[in-house]
C-alpha cells in the first residue's frame, strides 16, 4: 500500500517528534504553566483547535517535546488535527507514522489523518489511507471515518468511490445514526455527482438534522442554479424550528440575487438585523450584491446603503460594491474606477483578483485606456497577473479599447488560456473589423483541447459578417450544426445576423423561421436585415407579427423600423411608428430616432420639413442629425442648407472629416471648385484625412480588397481585360457613363476613365472572373455606392446574366434583370 515518504533529515526519538522553531518561545507569556501533564495539554491543543489558534498549539507541541513526557494516543491525535488544520499535513503524516512505531494508532488517528489528506486537497491519498486502515484494523471505521473518506469521494473522479463506501456505510447503520455522515453523503452526490435529487433523498432520509445539515443543502442549491427550491427550503427549515447562521442567510440572499426577487431579500434583511449579524462582512457582501442585481429605484443605491452602513471594510466588500457598479452599466463604470481608487489610498486595502477583473472592464466599457494601463501596472507588481479571470479582463479592456496589439500580448502572457481567453481574443479581433485575425486565432484554438461554446461561435460569426466572407459564415453554421448549437438562440441570432450582413436575406429568413424560442434580439435582427435589404414591406410585416407575439420591441428595434421605412421612402409609415414609440411601448426616442425620422424626410427631398423637424426637438441635436440632414443635401443639391448642417457639425465635432467632405462632394457636383480647393485645404490643416474608398468580395474563402485604379492585385491583367470588355458590351447596351460623379476638376476623358477604375467595378469584374456562375457576386464597400457604378451594375446583370449583391455603408442593392432592388432610391 503507497504511503508518502517522510520529509528529509527526519528523525524521531521516543514518540514525539522533533518540530524546528526558528525563535525560543516564551511559554509562560504565552499562558501555557510549566511544569504540564498530559489531561491538561490535551485540553489545552483542543482549544487552540476550537479557536484556530494554532500557533499557540505549536509552541504548546514545542515544549512538550522538550519536557521529555511520553506523548499518549490522545495528544498525538489532536497533534494532528492541529497541523491538518493549519494546512500543515506533512508534519500532521510525520506525527501519524511515527504512531505506528509504537502502536497508539485508533480510529481517532486514522480518521484524523484521513481527514487531513482531505482538507488539504489530498483526496486520493485519503483513500488509499481509508483502505489501509481497512485491511489492518479489525474494527470497523466510526462515522468521523467515514465522514472524511466520503468527503474525499466528493469529485466526480471519486464519486464512484463514494458510492461504494456509501453502501458500507447502510451496512453498518451510521447513515441512520450520525448527522455528519449525512452531510458528508449529501456533498457527494451534490458535487460528486451533479445529483441533487439524490442529495434531497439522503436529506429527506436523515432522522435527525441540525442547521449545519439544512445550511448545506440550501448552499448547494444555490451554487447548483436552484435558487427556488433552495428559497423554499429555507421556508421549511424556520417551520423546523431551525435558526439560520451567516452561512445560511448568505446563500438565500444569493438565491435572491439570481432570481430578482427584492421582496423576499428584504425579507433576509431583516433576519440578518434581527440575528444581529450586520456587523458579518461576510453577509454584508451577498446584501450589497441582492441590491445591485435588484435595484428597484436609482441603480446601486440601496446597495450603496448597504455598504456604507458596514462598519468594517474588506477587500471582498469593496470588490462587491465595485463590481455591482460595473455590472450595472447606465454610465456607472466612472464611479466604480472612484471607489477602486478610494478603496487603495483611504480604504487601505489590496486588490485581489476579483477586484481587477471587475475594474479592468469599467475601463474596457469606458474606453479608458490610461487607467487601464495603470490598473494593469498595479495587477502586474501585485503578481495577479497570471490569474486567468485578470488576464481575460485585460485583453477585453485593451480590445474594446481598440487596442488589439496589447490586447495579444496580455492573451500570450497568460500561462494557462482557456475557453474564456481565446473568446475574449477573438471576439476582439471581430469587433475591431480584424476579421481575419479571429479565424486565425480559431485555427489556434482548434488545436488545443478546449470545447467551443455559443459565445464562440456568435464571435467567429460576427467576424464574418464583418468582413462579407458568407463562405466562412456557412463553414461556422456547419461547425455548430455538429456541435449541437443548432437550437441556441445566442448562435441563431449571430446567424441571422451573418446572413444578413453578407447580402443572403433569404438564408437569414430560413434560420430566424426555424426558431423555436425567439427574443426581442431575435426579432430585431431579422427586421433590421429586411430594412438593409430594401424590404420594407416585409420589416414592417415581421415587426407586425412580433407585436402580435407579445414581444415588446425596444430602442434598437425601432431604429431597424424607422432605417426600413427611410430605405424605401414610406414617409408617413415612419412618422406614425415614430409617434407610437412611446404611446404604445413606453420606448422614450433617443437621438438616433430622431436621425432616423430626419433621414425619412431627408431621403424623400422634403428637407425643409427636415429642419422643422430638427427644431422642434426637445433636446438639441448632434452631429449624428446634422450628418444625416448633410447627406441629404448632397444628394438633392441643396448647398444653402447643406452649409449649415456643414457649419452645426463643425461645431459640434471639429475633428469629423465627414462634414468638409459632403459640403467638398456637393460644391463638386456645382462646378464650384474654388470653394472645394479651399475645403481641401482647410482639411489639410486640421490634419483632418478622408476615409479611402475601397470595395472587397470573397473568392475561394478568402476576402479581396481592392482601391481606386488598384493595379496590385496578382490577377490585375485578367481583372483589366474582363472591365474593358465589360464597358464595352454595356455600352452597347445603353450606358453612359455620368461624369457628374467624377468630383475632381478632369476632362471628360480622364473623368470616363476615372469613373471605369471605381473600385466596386473592379471587384465586380474580379467577380465575374472568379466566381461560380451558380452564385450571386456579392460586393461590399465601406462608403455609399457611386451613382454612376450603380447604373453601370444594372447594365452588367443583364450583358453577364448575373446576379450582383452591392452592400455600401447604408444598405444592399440587389442587381438583376437591369433592376436594383432599391428601385433607385437610396
Amino acid at each position: 500500500m503507497p504511503i508518502l515518504s517522510l520529509p528529509p533529515n527526519f528523525t524521531h526519538k521516543s514518540t514525539t517528534i522533533p518540530i524546528p522553531f526558528p525563535f525560543k518561545p516564551n511559554l509562560r507569556l504565552m499562558g501555557i504553566q510549566q511544569p504540564l501533564d498530559l489531561t491538561t495539554s490535551s485540553l489545552f491543543l483542543k482549544s487552540c483547535i476550537r479557536t484556530r489558534n494554532f500557533q499557540l498549539g505549536k509552541l504548546l507541541h514545542a515544549k512538550l517535546i522538550r519536557s521529555g513526557i511520553k506523548l499518549d494516543a490522545v495528544i498525538l491525535n489532536s497533534l494532528i488535527t492541529l497541523y491538518s488544520k493549519s494546512g500543515d499535513w506533512v508534519a500532521a503524516k510525520t506525527i501519524f507514522d511515527s504512531m505506528g512505531h509504537h502502536h497508539l494508532r485508533d480510529l481517532v488517528s486514522w480518521s484524523a489523518i484521513i481527514s487531513c489528506f482531505t482538507h488539504n486537497g489530498m483526496e486520493s491519498q485519503a483513500l488509499l489511507t481509508f483502505v489501509q486502515m481497512l485491511l489492518m484494523h479489525e474494527e470497523y471505521p466510526n462515522h468521523f471515518c467515514f465522514s472524511a473518506a466520503i468527503q474525499a469521494c466528493c469529485n466526480r473522479d471519486n464519486a464512484p468511490t463514494g458510492e461504494a463506501i456509501f453502501g458500507f456505510v447502510i451496512k453498518t447503520g451510521y447513515f441512520e445514526s450520525d448527522v455528519c455522515v449525512g452531510c458528508a453523503l449529501i456533498d457527494l452526490f451534490a458535487k460528486g455527482f451533479q445529483d441533487l435529487e439524490s442529495a434531497r433523498k439522503v436529506f429527506d432520509k436523515m432522522p435527525e438534522r441540525n442547521s449545519v445539515t439544512w445550511t448545506l443543502l440550501i448552499t448547494r442549491y444555490a451554487q447548483m442554479g436552484l435558487h427556488e427550491d433552495g428559497i423554499e427550503l429555507f421556508s421549511r427549515m424556520l417551520c423546523c424550528s431551525f435558526m439560520p447562521d451567516r452561512f445560511t442567510l448568505s446563500s438565500v440572499v444569493s438565491a435572491c440575487a439570481e432570481l430578482g426577487f427584492i421582496s423576499v431579500g428584504q425579507q433576509m434583511h431583516s433576519w440578518v438585523i434581527k440575528l444581529g449579524l450586520c456587523m458579518d462582512v461576510f453577509i454584508g457582501c451577498s446584501l450589497v450584491d441582492m441590491y445591485a442585481k435588484c435595484a428597484t429605484t436609482e441603480p446601486m443605491e440601496d446597495a450603496r446603503k448597504v455598504f456604507e452602513r458596514m462598519p468594517n471594510h474588506n477587500v471582498m466588500s469593496w470588490t462587491a460594491i465595485i463590481t455591482g457598479y460595473v455590472q450595472s452599466g447606465g454610465g456607472l463604470d466612472a464611479t466604480a474606477i472612484e471607489l477602486y481608487c478610494k478603496m487603495i489610498t483611504k480604504g487601505d486595502v489590496l486588490p485581489n483578483h476579483f477586484t481587477y477583473s471587475s475594474i479592468l472592464k469599467a475601463c474596457g466599457s469606458l474606453s479608458s485606456i490610461e487607467i487601464g494601463k495603470q490598473i494593469h501596472n498595479q495587477a502586474v507588481k501585485s503578481g495577479l497577473m497570471s490569474v486567468n479571470c485578470v488576464g481575460n479582463s485585460l485583453i477585453s479592456m485593451y480590445a474594446r479599447s481598440g487596442n488589439m496589439e496589447d490586447a495579444q500580448k496580455a492573451f500570450e502572457f497568460l500561462l494557462e488560456k482557456n475557453l474564456v481567453s481565446y473568446n475574449a481574443i477573438m471576439d476582439g479581433y471581430a469587433k475591431q473589423t480584424s476579421s481575419d485575425e479571429a479565424f486565425k486565432m480559431f485555427n489556434k484554438f482548434k488545436e488545443t483541447q478546449l470545447e467551443v461554446d455559443s459565445f464562440t461561435f456568435a464571435s467567429l460569426l460576427s467576424a464574418a459578417a464583418s468582413l462579407g466572407a458568407v463562405g466562412k459564415g456557412e463553414e461556422m453554421h456547419a461547425r455548430l450544426l455538429k456541435s449541437g448549437f443548432h437550437s441556441n438562440q445566442r448562435v441563431c441570432n449571430a446567424l441571422i445576423s451573418m446572413y444578413s450582413r453578407c447580402g443572403d436575406i433569404e438564408a437569414a429568413a430560413r434560420v430566424f423561421n426555424k426558431m423555436e424560442e425567439r427574443n426581442v434580439i431575435s426579432w430585431t435582427s431579422i427586421i433590421a436585415g429586411f430594412a438593409k435589404h430594401g424590404l420594407a414591406r416585409g420589416a414592417l410585416g415581421v415587426f407586425d407579427q412580433m407585436l402580435e407575439a407579445g414581444v415588446k420591441p425596444n430602442e434598437v428595434t425601432y431604429i431597424a423600423v424607422l432605417s426600413a421605412c427611410s430605405h424605401a421612402g414610406l414617409v408617413d409609415e415612419g412618422l406614425k411608428h415614430f409617434s407610437s414609440m412611446y404611446s404604445e411601448h413606453k420606448v422614450t426616442p433617443k437621438m438616433e430616432h430622431y436621425a432616423c425620422v430626419v433621414d425619412i424626410l431627408g431621403r424623400s427631398g422634403s428637407l425643409e420639413k427636415a429642419i422643422d423637424f430638427i427644431d422642434s426637438m426637445p433636446f438639441e441635436a448632434d452631429a449624428l442629425v446634422w450628418r444625416t440632414l448633410l447627406g441629404a443635401c448632397q444628394v438633392h443639391g441643396n448647398t444653402e442648407l447643406g452649409k449649415l448642417s456643414a457649419k452645426m457639425i463643425t461645431e459640434l465635432d471639429p475633428n469629423d472629416p465627414s462634414a468638409y467632405i459632403l459640403l467638398s462632394n456637393l460644391y463638386a457636383s456645382k462646378g464650384q471648385w474654388e470653394k472645394v480647393v479651399k475645403l481641401r485645404k482647410t482639411m489639410k490643416e486640421r490634419n483632418l484625412v478622408k476615409e479611402a474608398g475601397c470595395s472587397w468580395i470573397e473568392a475561394g474563402n478568402q476576402a479581396h480588397k481592392f482601391y481606386v485604379g488598384d493595379t496590385f492585385h496578382p490577377r490585375a491583367h485578367e481583372i483589366y481585360k474582363e472591365l474593358d470588355q465589360l464597358v464595352i458590351d454595356i455600352k452597347r447596351l445603353g450606358y453612359l457613363p455620368d461624369t457628374d460623379f467624377v468630383l475632381h476638376e478632369l476632362d471628360e476623358k480622364e473623368k470616363e476613365r476615372y469613373l471605369v477604375q471605381h473600385s466596386e467595378k473592379i471587384a465586380v469584374a474580379f467577380g465575374l472572373i472568379s466566381v461560380s456562375k451558380t452564385k450571386p457576386i456579392r460586393v461590399f464597400k465601406n462608403l455609399r455606392v457611386c451613382g454612376d457604378c450603380h447604373t453601370a451594375m444594372k447594365y452588367i446583370s443583364v450583358a453577364r446574366g448575373r446576379e450582383i449583391v452591392v452592400r455600401d455603408s447604408n444598405r444592399f442593392h440587389h442587381f438583376k434583370n437591369g433592376s436594383c432592388s432599391c428601385n433607385d432610391y437610396w
